[in-house]
């Protein structure tokens, strides 16, 4: 057995053992002082051992600090590098954006300098400085007015002759913000983002070079306001070669706190007809009493994805009472108001978010586009179904949580009631409908149309088969050919050509939104309106806006349970005998004028809308409310 093989277990053994004999075997005081030398071995033992613990844990403590050093070293590399790596990538994006508001602007410069440079080379090869009628090349750009102002003599604008008169605009605006006139640029830019004759594609350039001077001036809130509406006016010029919108290239900051509205308003706000005229009306009324409303851009997913917003929605925009709702906003509101029940059917994925102490659903449709007749839609037709109940509860539901269905008249409650209740599946219909409304005084002429010898009937609505009868006889009685008597359409009649095999010689068409709906009515006698069989109208806005102008308006009887006796009814046969009963009786005519004006006065004006918004909890102005009606006019 070798030392090396003795632990020290067995040696304190021993020791122990050899001492209590020691202490056993010796006198009393030998044994007291073995047993104190042996308590001072022990002291002495364990504070060695304690003291190299110590020393041992020290050592390692130090090379556990000395990893944590490492770890941080390196840790504070990786930050160093991703911290690198972001503002490089932020510096790639800034000056991408850049680079498309430089196209912008420095594009056509450069363009027309190019051009200049052309058309100076050409006329020095022609021997001739001037333009090709004789004028100087600075008496033609004096007469253009759209030649950019810090190009003066270098040549004219670039194809002029194959521009249209807002691309000149266009170029003329940035020229002028460009050179440092920026309220008359801005201006001008403001005018054409909202310009019903310019293109798409100039509206939202025009927007698109509004938001990069707001954002270039340190106004990151309008820069975005009107990147936004860039995307709305026109989603293909827009998006531009990047492919994402241009919302995304002006957000230089984080995004704006979340802002209270009175009211938002969610719709497809392309829609060219009745739709936008109600969206509109509500707009005015909510924003002539004070109110704040936001707008919420809901295109439905079986329409063209490629139009942008009505230019009469962009027109009432002004970023302040009334503004459109970005997609990554939050925002608070007193009242949300869906209006287009399609919406629900397939809701879009990215919504902005809303909180909202009340929310509703306009029914400005039926279901079904005919009721009473066979389901399957006549050859060539879309199908009978408008949209699907129990698809749009689900949607709805999803997207909204609790809220209501409100009826846009008498005849879509009867309808949702009759056909449909059993799939609402609890979502309550309102006790009171949701009826369009109209700024009676603004609409109301002043007089009946001047005496001419003739008698001038009409129409307005959108080209649509179920807008017209089917019935050739019926639809040739509602708009009786008599000597003296003239038809006029606003909309369209391809349908009704279609129905009469050709258009009688007394009719006279103009195409849908050639003129304004008040400038045509108010060239009328009498407005006559009958719509095809089964075809149930929702509300119908065309007589409305009949009526509000002044003309004593000749409906079906389906209508009376909307508009009362604010119009008359009867079927296309008794037509003639109505409109010679008003014509020679002028007492007769003024009275139904009248009539009609007290009957939207009381249930379809704009104080009749802030009244229901104030029901409904929204803060109405109490002056508002309170105010009196005009004196209407005999």
């Amino acid at each position: 057995m070798s030392l090396s093989s003795i632990s020290r277990t067995q040696v304190v053994s021993v020791a122990v053992v050899a001492v209590t004999a020691a202490v056993a075997f010796s006198p009393p005081r030998l044994a007291l002082a073995l047993v104190f030398a042996g308590l001072a071995v022990l002291a002495l033992g364990v504070v060695f051992a304690v003291d190299r613990e110590r020393r041992t844990l020290a050592e390692k403590m130090e090379e556990v600090r000395v990893q944590l050093d490492e770890m941080a070293r390196d840790r504070h590399d990786d930050v160093s590098l991703a911290r690198d790596r972001d503002v490089r990538v932020r510096q790639t994006i800034q000056e991408a954006a850049d680079a498309c508001a430089d196209r912008t602007v420095e594009g056509w410069a450069r363009y027309e300098r190019q051009q200049a440079r052309l058309a100076a080379t050409r006329d020095q090869a022609l021997g001739s400085v001037g333009s090709p009628d004789g004028r100087s090349g600075e008496d033609s750009i004096g007469r253009s007015g759209a030649h950019p102002a810090g190009h003066s003599g270098e040549g004219t604008e670039p194809d002029a002759a194959r521009t249209t008169p807002a691309e000149r605009n266009l170029a003329t605006a940035q020229d002028l913000l460009w050179n440092g006139y920026s309220s008359l640029g801005l201006a001008r830019l403001r005018g054409l983002g909202a310009d019903s004759e310019a293109s798409p594609a100039v509206r939202a350039e025009a927007h698109k070079t509004l938001s990069n001077w707001h954002r270039a001036t340190g106004q990151p809130e309008s820069a975005r306001d009107h990147a936004h509406l860039a995307d709305l006016s026109a989603p293909r010029a827009a998006r531009g070669s990047s492919g994402v919108p241009s919302l995304l290239t002006a957000r230089i900051r984080a995004p704006r706190a979340a802002r209270h509205f009175d009211v938002v308003l969610m719709s497809d706000f392309r829609l060219p007809g009745g739709s936008t005229g109600s969206n509109l009306q509500e707009i005015t009324a909510q924003r002539d009493a004070g109110l704040t409303t936001g707008l919420i851009h809901h295109p439905v997913l079986r329409a063209d994805q490629s139009r942008g917003v009505n230019p009469k929605i962009l027109a009432a925009v002004d970023n302040d009472r009334v503004r459109f709702v970005a997609p990554d906003e939050r925002v608070t509101c007193d009242l949300l108001v869906v209006r287009f029940p399609l919406i629900g059917q397939r809701p879009m994925d990215v919504l902005p978010t809303v909180e909202a102490a009340r929310r509703i659903v306009v029914l400005n449709q039926t279901p079904n586009r005919r009721y009473g007749m066979e389901e399957s839609g006549r050859e060539g037709e879309a199908p009978n179904e408008a949209w699907n109940v129990a698809r749009c509860v689900k949607g709805f539901t999803s997207m909204l949580g609790e809220h209501s269905w409100h009826p846009i008249s008498p005849r879509v409650r009867e309808a949702m009631v009759l056909h449909h209740s059993s799939e609402m599946a609890g979502v309550p219909l309102a006790d009171e409908d949701w009826t369009n409304v109209i700024d009676v005084d603004a609409w109301r002429r002043g007089g009946r149309r001047n005496p001419d010898g003739r008698v001038l009937l009409g129409r307005h609505s959108r080209d649509d088969r179920d807008k017209w009868p089917e019935d050739p006889a019926a639809l040739a009685a509602a708009y009786p050919a008599l000597p003296g008597w003239e038809t006029h359409v606003l909309g369209g009649t391809r349908f009704a050509e279609h129905t009469l095999g050709e258009l009688p010689p007394h009719w006279t068409t103009h195409p849908f939104d050639s003129v304004s709906a008040r400038e045509f009515l108010n060239e009328l006698d009498a407005y006559v309106y009958f719509t095809g069989q089964g075809h149930l109208e929702p509300f119908g806005r065309a007589p409305l806006e009949a009526i509000a102008v002044g003309l004593p308006t000749l409906l079906p009887p389906s209508f009376a349970p909307v508009f009362g006796d604010a119009a008359l009814y009867t079927e296309p046969e008794g037509v003639r005998a109505e409109i010679e009963a008003l014509m020679g009786d002028e007492e007769r005519y003024a009275r139904q004028v009248r009539i009609g004006h007290e009957v939207l006065r009381e249930r379809f004006s704009h104080q009749a809308h802030l009244r229901r918004l104030f029901e409904l909890g929204v803060r109405v102005p109490a002056e508002v409310l309170e105010a009196p009606s005009p004196l209407l006019v005999p």
